[in-house]
């Protein structure tokens, strides 16, 4: 290879390495992290969470409730025994019944809420968890893939330093201190292609002296736009 086709193999190999070089942030990222099963997770947690509440509700009102029933049942007896017969105190005794019977109906009323809560709490825990379940076989192939990746990346990596260092070594010292200034100061676009005679970076037309000599390839012919190195 010329000097200048050294520079343009130089600048391919680079932008390869690059892109490469981001690429396996993202799959090191994608590994470490995934957004959608931490989301997933903690839906199905909060909708278990929301679950567990309610049971613990229902069986605080069932408990409820059979306290309720012994006292009425007891009161009921008392009333009922016999063994009651001053007039206020009936009437305090029946009156004490009726209050907690009152309590009682009430308390039915929120167990029946509280039971429809519950069916209603189950089926959206049912929902979270199939998503979470799916999420989570979903990531274990991504795993998969996403490993995969990583290893051919690090391989290609480890051949384009190899290739780039080896391009490098063949080129003298001036046309790398010239590539490495441009590269940081063009985008990384240190060298362009002329294309119909004018700068495939700027646009800028090249006078023909210059297009036959960028052909060439023995020297640095920069664009007077851009004052990108050429290549033809």
């Amino acid at each position: 290879m010329n000097l200048v086709s050294l520079l343009w193999h130089l600048q391919t190999t680079d932008n390869e390495l690059d892109d490469k070089t981001k690429r396996a942030h993202q799959v090191d990222h994608a590994l470490a992290n995934d957004p959608n099963l931490v989301a997933t997770r903690a839906a199905d947690d909060d909708a278990q969470k929301r679950l567990s509440a309610l049971r613990a509700q229902m069986r605080d009102r069932e408990l409820e409730a059979k306290t309720l029933d012994a006292k009425i049942k007891g009161i009921e007896e008392r009333l009922y025994s016999g063994r009651v017969t001053n007039p206020k105190e009936l009437d305090s005794v029946e009156k004490d019944l009726q209050m907690h019977k009152r309590q009682r109906s009430t308390l039915d009323d929120k167990l029946l809420e509280l039971m429809d809560a519950v069916d209603h709490a189950q089926e959206f825990a049912d929902e979270k968890a199939g998503a979470f379940k799916h999420a989570d076989g979903t990531r274990a192939r991504d795993l998969k893939q996403l490993a995969r990746e990583r290893d051919a990346l690090a391989a290609r990596l480890t051949e384009l330093n190899a290739e780039r260092e080896q391009t490098r070594t063949a080129l003298n010292a001036d046309a790398l201190r010239t590539y490495d200034q441009l590269r940081k100061t063009k985008a990384g676009r240190a060298v362009a292609q002329i294309k119909r005679d004018a700068c495939g970076a700027c646009g800028v037309g090249t006078p023909t002296g210059l297009v036959h000599r960028a052909r060439e390839g023995n020297e640095i012919v920069l664009c007077s736009g851009c004052g990108r190195i050429l290549t033809a």
